[in-house]
C-alpha cells in the first residue's frame, strides 16, 4: 500500500487456480501497532469464469463491513484503514487520492459508536469522554467515586488533566482541548528557552560558592579561633618533620599561659627592625636620603593566625613603637586596668580581639561592629583600618584615616600616596610611629619612605614576612628588596591608611572619635 507508511501491504492474484487471494503483509499479520491484525485470516470467494475465452475476477468484500471492491489492494488499504487501530502510528491520513476516500473518511471510536473526521479529534475525544476507562483510579478518587467532572456556568469542576494530572478547576471546554492539544504538539521544545532558567541557576550556585568562599577568608564562617588553628598547625608540623615533639608541647605550654594572660608569646617577633632598615638604606647607592620611624618590632603570621591575622600583627607592629613613647605607653597600660602585665607586654591577639569588642560596646563605629557581627574574640574575623581607628580612639590615641580611593594616574599608580607618606615622614615630630597599610584583602606597615635617583620607594614590613627573612635585613644591600616597594609595585585599586597624630585631650574629642571619619584623596568625589 502506497499510501500506509509503515503499514504498508502488498496483494497477490493467482490466476492459474481461478482463485483470487487477498494476503495481508504477505503473511497474514498485521502492520506494525495493529496488534489485531495477526488474527486476521481472509477467507475470501472464488468464481469460475463464465468463459474460456474471458476472466473478470468477481467483486471482493469486506468481512467487516458491506464494502466491495474488484481490486485486493483496494479491499486491503480499506480493512487497514476502516476497521484496525485508528490511532496507529502506520495511518497517514489524507494521504491517498484514491476514489474510496469517502468511504474511508470516518474514524469510528473504539468504545463508542461516534466518528470523527481525524485521528486528532478521536484521540481528543477518548482522552475526555473515556477518561474513567483510561485511568480508573483517577476517575474514582474523584469526590468519593462522583462523577468526575461537573459543568458550571461553560467550565468544568473536578477534572484533572489526562495527561499531566493538572487540575481542570473552573476551566472553560474550550481552553482545556487548547491545553490537552499541546501535550500532543509535534512542535519539538525549543531548548534554548531552557538556557535562560539553567544560567539563572549556574550564576546562582557561583554566587554561593563565592559567598562561601569571602565568609571563610574573612574569617565569617566560624570554623575555629587561634587556639584551635595553633594546635592543628603544630601537629602538621611535627607529622611533616618541620617541629620535634619537645617543641610542639613546648609551644603547648607557652601559647597556653600567653593566651590566660592575654600576652603575646613573642615567638613571632623580630625586635628593633627600624635602626638596621636606616642604616641599611643609607649606605645604598641612588638612595639619596631615607626617612624611618621611631622604632618598630616585626610580628609575623604564626601557625595560630596564618590565613586570617595579618590586621592584628600589622596593629601589634603599631603598638610596638608606641609602646616605646611615654605618652602612648601611658595610653596603652590603663586598657590593662589595675593588675596589668609589665608596661612593654604585647597584646596577644585573642587580647586585641576583646578590645576591639570593648570599643564597640562603648560606641565606637556601631556600624563596623554590626558588619562583622558584634563578636571578634574566638574567632577568625579579619579586622581592617577601621577596627585598627577603633581601637586606638578607644585608647585615647588620636587617628587619621586617609582613603587613597582611586589611583591618580593615567597608568593605575598612586603618586599621591607616596607623596603623602614623604610629607608624613618629613613632620618633625618627638616620636614617629609606623603606618598602617590596607589594601584589598592585606594589610602591611610603613616602616619608611625612600628618595632615590629614580623616584620615592616605600620601606613596607609585611606579616607573611618570616622572622627569619626579617632577621636579615642588614645583612646585605639585597636584602632590602624585601621590604623596598616602588610605584609600580603599587597598583591596588585602592588604599587606606592610619596614622596616629596624638592624643585626645577633650571628652569632647573623644565622644567625636565614635564617629568614624576618613580624608578622601584625592577629593574630587
Amino acid at each position: 500500500m502506497n499510501g500506509g507508511g509503515a503499514g504498508c501491504t502488498s496483494g497477490v492474484v493467482a490466476g492459474a487456480s481461478g482463485t483470487s487471494t487477498a494476503t495481508v503483509n504477505g503473511t497474514g499479520a498485521g502492520g506494525q501497532g495493529s496488534p489485531l491484525r495477526s488474527q486476521l485470516g481472509l477467507k475470501l470467494k472464488s468464481h469460475k469464469p463464465i468463459a474460456a475465452t474471458t476472466v473478470k475476477p468477481s467483486p471482493l468484500q469486506c468481512l467487516l463491513c458491506p464494502y466491495t471492491t474488484e481490486n485486493p489492494t483496494v479491499l486491503e488499504e480499506h480493512i487497514n484503514r476502516s476497521h484496525f487501530d485508528p490511532l496507529s502510528p502506520s495511518i497517514n491520513n489524507g494521504a491517498s487520492g484514491n476514489s474510496h476516500v469517502d468511504t474511508l473518511s470516518a474514524l469510528q471510536c473504539p468504545i463508542c459508536a461516534r466518528t470523527f473526521e481525524s485521528g486528532s479529534d478521536l484521540e481528543l475525544h477518548v482522552n475526555i469522554e473515556h477518561r474513567d476507562i483510561l485511568s480508573p483510579a483517577k476517575a474514582d478518587r474523584q469526590n468519593g467515586g462522583t462523577p468526575a467532572a461537573a459543568s458550571v456556568n461553560g467550565s468544568l469542576t473536578g477534572s484533572l488533566c489526562p495527561v499531566c494530572g493538572i487540575s481542570f478547576d473552573h476551566m472553560k471546554t474550550a481552553d482545556m482541548e487548547i491545553h490537552i492539544e499541546k501535550h500532543f504538539s509535534k512542535s519539538p521544545q525549543n531548548p534554548a528557552s531552557k538556557e535562560p532558567d539553567l544560567e539563572k541557576q549556574a550564576q546562582k550556585l557561583r554566587e554561593q560558592r563565592e559567598f562561601e568562599m569571602l565568609r571563610a577568608q574573612y574569617g565569617m564562617d566560624d570554623q575555629g579561633n587561634f587556639r584551635e588553628q595553633s594546635a592543628a598547625a603544630m601537629q602538621r608540623a611535627v607529622y611533616a618533620g618541620e617541629m620535634s615533639v619537645a617543641d610542639y608541647y613546648e609551644r603547648q605550654v607557652g601559647l597556653r599561659a600567653a593566651e590566660s594572660h592575654g600576652v603575646d608569646d613573642g615567638s613571632s617577633c623580630t625586635k628593633s627592625v627600624s635602626p638596621r632598615v636606616l642604616a641599611l638604606s643609607t649606605s645604598s647607592p641612588n638612595v639619596l636620603k631615607t626617612y624611618v620611624c621611631s622604632s618598630v618590632d616585626h610580628y609575623a603570621s604564626s601557625y595560630g593566625d596564618k590565613g586570617w591575622g595579618c590586621g592584628y600583627r600589622n596593629l601589634q607592629m603599631m603598638l610596638s613603637s608606641l609602646l616605646q613613647n611615654t605618652a602612648y605607653n601611658e595610653a596603652l597600660y590603663s586598657a590593662w586596668g589595675s593588675h596589668g602585665p609589665a608596661r612593654t607586654a604585647m597584646p596577644s591577639i585573642s587580647r586585641l580581639q576583646r578590645m576591639v569588642e570593648a570599643a564597640w560596646a562603648q560606641g565606637f563605629d556601631i556600624q563596623g561592629s554590626e558588619q562583622l557581627g558584634c563578636k571578634l574574640y574566638n574567632t577568625r574575623k579579619w579586622i581592617g583600618a577601621t577596627e585598627i581607628v577603633t581601637v586606638l580612639s578607644w585608647l585615647r590615641i588620636r587617628c587619621e584615616l586617609v582613603d587613597f580611593h582611586r589611583p591618580t594616574s593615567s597608568d593605575g599608580r598612586h603618586p599621591e600616596l607616596f607623596n603623602w607618606v614623604l610629607r608624613y615622614f618629613e613632620e618633625p615630630r618627638i616620636h614617629t610611629p609606623p603606618l598602617y597599610l590596607q589594601h584589598q584583602g592585606h594589610s602591611r606597615t610603613i616602616v619608611g619612605i625612600e628618595q632615590r635617583t629614580s623616584g620615592l620607594s616605600l620601606l613596607v614590613l609585611d606579616p607573611s614576612h618570616g622572622p627569619r627573612q626579617v632577621a636579615a635585613l642588614g645583612s646585605s644591600q639585597d636584602s632590602l628588596r624585601l621590604i623596598r616597594k616602588n610605584s609600580a609595585a603599587m597598583r591596588a585599586p585602592q588604599y587606606q591608611v592610619v596614622a596616629v597624630k596624638g592624643l585626645i585631650e577633650t571628652e569632647e574629642q573623644y565622644q567625636a572619635s565614635k564617629v568614624l571619619r576618613s580624608h578622601r584623596i584625592p577629593p574630587d568625589r
